[in-house]
């Protein structure tokens, strides 16, 4: 066999990408990130719901501008989206739920 260099292989660099989450000062995003923390998926409407507190006019075209201006901002395949029964459903990546739940755990403080 030979031996394999570490190098090889993509490592992604998961500082940056902690920082980008941590440093995400837009109110209703926080809140959308919180309420995903779980790692469940989460309707549209649950999300809606919650983020109405924060801002008034809240809707699906909304929501889903700011879904995708979090994927473009911190990575492609951050918040996953799923239709079930004709809605539209939610959750943060496997992969990326850990590092979320650490990056709102560092400063709680600031989401508020």
């Amino acid at each position: 066999m030979e031996d394999l260099k570490e190098d090889e292989f993509y490592k992604p660099n998961y500082s940056n990408l902690f920082n980008k989450i941590k440093d995400i000062k837009i109110p209703v995003k926080n809140e959308i990130l919180m309420t995903l923390l779980d790692g469940q998926w989460h309707s549209e409407l649950d999300l809606i719901r919650v983020t109405k507190k924060k801002q008034n006019y809240m809707g699906a075209v909304v929501l889903g501008t700011m879904v995708n201006s979090l994927n473009h901002y911190i990575k492609n395949n951050y918040l996953e989206r799923k239709v079930i029964n004709g809605k539209m459903y939610y959750k943060i990546s496997d992969n990326y739920v850990g590092l979320t739940r650490a990056a709102y755990r560092l400063n709680p403080k600031s989401i508020f």
